[in-house]
């Protein structure tokens, strides 16, 4: 026998442990039994016997479809749910599979638009009489459960209640109940009492006939209107990750206010009880704003607070922990996530990224393994190039099942930024929402209008809104008022652009509710009460509550958290804001960055600064006082993400640091360190152009002021750029020898350590061994022992020379005892060049399939990072040991890979060793003539390698 979902109604396959379509458990039939609140509707079409005697019955039948078809439409627009269609009635369910507080509201609005559509359906179809509706409304206790034959059954007085108020209804009439009259009578307006003789019932039905819905319900409870189709691929998508344990990445891709964020609240509103839902929102007052939204994530699901002190924090991340079963490593994992939250903090922040990845990624796990589970992500577009890589991440299988959707909003310039997006997930989906087609636009109008809204004024809101549902509710919104207080006024013109009609609005409003607007558009993201108050101290919640009645603002709640807001859309937001004087703009910021300063949020801080130093320019383009202070703030915050190893990150705030700073010649140490930590950034993605001419410009400016900082650092990339990219020892040698200077004369054991690991590398290449030897152990003796990076390197750079003096017992020891340091410092990058160089040395033993699996390790973590170099590299390694133990076809594709990327990537040291092990490998084969060739082109990669 095929069971059905309880809570969708689609069958479940046999064996399945979640429905495939909605998420909800598959468990016995007993367990999916409960008791809960629900609104009951039905709702019948009046006089169908007469409607028989006058149409043809094959013409009847259609009709009824046809009614069926409109009502379940409506009904399902307001997240009500068609439960039976019995006759030339149907009934429906409010408050399945969740409970919300606005579900008896929601079921009054689903009948005043299907008397509507019923009336507009008579006369499409050419009815010589207009068919009407009778509808009875109750809300009350039911037991929801399934029958044998899997059918969901709602059963209770409820609905014997609301099928009386039906029959008790007059043509036309909606009648609702006591309890739904008591629920819903701040929004609706309602006729005289009645009171009903019901059949089965010893007492009268007290009933309450609807007049009319209130403007401010209206606009709370808009049906979601022409994205069906969309609604189902997401559902499937949900229960595809749910059965399968394979999770899926979702990318929903669209123009501002075409409905992204309504179809996720749709999905989250109907989901089942059983599915996890977590949202990643930017806040302001997590550690850092490149993981803000995962952050906000760990922090609702552990209870932290923005006031929480650092004990409370590690004492709630444990207790989250806890209750994530299947951690191997718990305490390993509450000092990942406590990253996010500024604790942990040293001054080697390489492991950054991965720690807070990989916690992150833990909990993720510990959640999906068994019980399905939604995260979404709102403005992907916006959100920092490590972001995006966990949420990609999020889309790919671990060693359990991840039973996960990944909901990711984004406008196009997501995909313009990264055109691969999604293609490493194993199932990753993307919709595109299109505008609305001209009939849906109508319907969302008049809806949005709640009757208030003329047929008329409906076609031309549709015609100039080019199927954009956020320009019609804002439309609807701005006429609503005027049409409420008509008195023969002039008629009201629809204005061309949603932001002429956002600014209409903003107009129309009370002097001082305009003002506290303009003052909340100035946080990036959400405020509450007190943060609100530091730009606006007579500020009150009664205000802040008239401006969430005027649709400025929304609550954006966090559970067990004071309450907080934030502007109802972006576009709306970037109306407000550009209303506000330049002169106020830089009050405001100036503000809101002290107020981030003691609170050491650094990195938003220099945001807000930022903003102000722009509106001072505007105003006095030679006060330079706001821009000084907004470039030291950059320079901070991206000196923070460069340590982070978030170099994208890092690259963003340098360059808008330098675009503070003003004209050239007057440039000084800061923009040196500036340039010098830009190049660096540069260097780690590879973009070797652009490293090379921040590094250089920063060489100079640091030797014109002077700046050992700037000239360590600057000189030290400069040269490993020589010697690999560049293909001149000579010029490495010389730039590396100035970076040691300087950093000896600055003083700083760290800088010292890194330049003479670099520095190591010129001996090495002319193969003078005993040199380089010298140089490694002279960093490894003055490294801190906390300085996990540098010892690693140290290691690991000894293992390979050690190597390189036929010594692989050496080598091996020593190597072993740096992936033990990488293992214990939690940094992958260190983890993965270990494991290669450990392959490296067991293959040398004779180790080969020993020695495979390590590379392999490396060879996934440096995916992940999208290291191209190092996976170059580490592939190369692996070919050769796959052509030790024979396995020729594996050796060729992986040697080939790293010649090409090494070529890409204009590297001279790799190509030609890598060419020259292919040539093995055609050996191998039999192949002379193909070596032959190989060899040569080994030959022609010397000549333009290292000299």
């Amino acid at each position: 026998m095929v069971r059905a979902c309880a809570v969708c109604g689609l069958p479940i396959p046999e064996g399945a442990r979640f429905c495939p379509n909605c998420g909800a458990s598959a468990g016995p039939l007993i367990d999916t039994e409960e008791r809960k609140i629900v609104t009951v509707l039905f709702a019948d079409l009046a006089d169908s016997t007469g409607l028989a005697q006058r149409v043809d019955a094959e013409r009847t039948r259609e009709l009824l479809g046809r009614f069926f078809d409109a009502a379940s439409e409506e009904l399902i627009a307001l997240r009500g749910r068609p439960e039976k269609f019995i006759g030339d009635a149907v009934m429906a369910v409010f408050g399945l599979p969740h409970v919300h507080e606005d579900d008896a509201l929601r079921a009054v609005r689903a009948g005043l638009a299907i008397r509507e559509r019923v009336r507009r359906l008579s006369e499409s179809i050419g009815l010589d009489q207009s068919l009407e509706v009778r509808i009875g409304i109750e809300s009350g206790e039911a037991a929801v459960g399934r029958s044998p034959t899997g059918e969901l059954l709602v059963t209770g007085l409820v609905v014997n209640m609301a099928a009386r108020l039906q029959s008790a209804a007059q043509v036309g009439h909606i009648l609702v109940g006591k309890t739904t009259h008591l629920l819903t009578a701040p929004n609706v307006s309602y006729g005289r009492r009645r009171r009903i003789r019901a059949k089965g019932f010893d007492s009268v039905l007290e009933a309450f006939p609807v007049e009319e819905i209130t403007a401010r319900s209206v606009r709370r409870t808009i049906p979601f209107v022409g994205r069906a189709s969309e609604q189902a691929i997401v559902g499937q998508s949900l229960g595809l990750a749910s059965t399968s344990g394979r999770p899926v990445l979702l990318t929903v891709i669209g123009e501002a206010g075409i409905g992204k964020s309504r179809l996720a609240d749709e999905l989250a509103a109907g989901v089942s009880a059983a599915v996890v839902i977590l949202r990643g929102q930017t806040r302001a007052h997590t550690d850092t704003a490149t993981f803000s939204p995962a952050a906000a994530i760990i922090g609702d699901l552990a209870g932290i607070g923005a006031e929480d002190n650092p004990e409370t924090i590690r004492t709630r991340l444990r207790e989250l922990v806890a209750r994530i079963d299947g951690t191997s490593n718990p305490e390993r994992t509450v000092q990942r996530l406590a990253r996010l939250f500024g604790q942990g903090e040293s001054r080697d922040e390489t492991a950054f990224v991965h720690e807070v990845q990989a916690g992150f990624l833990s909990v993720i796990d510990g959640l999906a393994r068994d019980h399905p589970v939604l995260i979404m992500f709102e403005d992907a577009h916006a959100l920092k190039a490590p972001m995006l890589d966990l949420i990609e991440r999020l889309g790919v299988s671990g060693q359990t099942p991840r039973r996960a959707l990944t909901l990711t909003l984004a406008r196009d310039e997501l995909i313009e930024q990264r055109p691969a997006w999604g293609s490493g997930s194993d199932n990753s989906v993307l919709i595109r929402l299109h505008a609305l087609t001209r009939d849906e636009s109508v319907q969302l109008a008049r809806h949005a209008g709640g009757g208030r809204i003329g047929d008329g004024e409906a076609l031309e809101i549709a015609e100039r809104a080019g199927g954009n549902p956020y320009f019609i509710i804002e439309t609807t919104g701005m006429l609503m008022p005027s049409r409420d207080g008509a008195d023969g006024q002039r008629p009201r013109r629809v204005p061309p652009t949603v932001q002429a009609v956002v600014s209409a609005r903003l107009d129309a409003m009370p002097s001082r509710l305009r003002e506290l607007a303009r003052h909340a558009s100035v946080f990036q993201y959400a405020f509450d009460l007190m943060e609100l108050a530091v730009v606006d101290r007579e500020v009150t919640a009664q205000e802040l509550q008239e401006l969430e009645d005027a649709e400025i603002v929304v609550r954006d709640p966090e559970p067990g958290k004071p309450q907080r807001w934030r502007l109802r859309h972006s576009t709306l937001k970037e109306v407000v804001y550009a209303s506000v004087a330049k002169r106020e703009r830089v009050r405001l910021h100036e503000l809101v960055a002290q107020f981030l300063l003691d609170r050491d949020h650094r990195s938003l801080a220099a945001d807000h600064l930022e903003l102000a130093a722009l509106a001072s320019l505007d105003l006095d383009p030679g006060d330079q006082r706001l821009p000084d202070r907004a470039a030291d703030a950059l320079l901070v915050a991206g000196d923070r993400a460069r340590r982070r190893m978030e170099s994208r990150t890092a690259i963003d705030r340098y360059e808008r640091a330098l675009a503070m700073a003003g004209q050239e010649s007057r440039w000084g140490v800061r923009e040196a360190r500036i340039l010098a930590g830009m190049g660096e950034s540069y260097y780690w993605l590879a973009d070797y152009p652009a490293a090379t001419e921040a590094l250089s410009r920063a060489v100079a400016l640091g030797e014109t002021q002077p700046d050992p900082f700037a000239l360590a650092l600057a000189t030290r990339y400069l040269g490993d750029i020589a010697i690999n990219f560049e293909g001149d020892v000579d010029k490495a040698e010389r730039l590396l020898s100035r970076s040691l200077l300087a950093a000896e004369e600055l003083g700083d054991s760290w800088a010292i350590v890194r330049s003479r690991l670099f520095a190591g590398w010129v001996p090495w290449t002319r193969e003078r061994f005993d040199e380089a030897e010298a140089i490694w152990r002279g960093a490894l003796a003055l490294v801190d022992p906390k300085d996990y990076w540098a010892r690693v390197r140290a290691l690991t750079a000894l293992s390979i020379n050690r190597t390189e003096k036929q010594d692989p017992e050496g080598a091996l020891q020593l190597i072993e005892e740096a992936c033990a340091l990488a293992e214990e410092s939690g940094d992958q990058f260190s983890v993965a060049n270990t494991s290669v160089q450990k392959g490296r040395v067991l293959d040398d033993l004779g180790r080969g399939e020993e020695a495979l699996p390590w590379f392999d390790r490396g060879v996934s973590i440096f995916g992940e990072f999208g290291a191209r170099w190092e996976m170059a590299d580490a592939r190369a390694a692996r070919g050769i040991a796959k052509r030790n133990v024979g396995r020729l076809d594996e050796a060729e594709e992986d040697l080939r890979f790293a010649i090409r990327t090494a070529e890409e990537l204009g590297d001279r040291q790799l190509p030609a060793w890598t060419w020259r092990n292919l040539a093995k490998v055609a050996e191998l084969r039999g192949d002379k003539a193909a070596a032959e060739e190989l060899l040569k082109r080994s030959r022609d990669a010397e000549l333009r390698g290292p000299h």
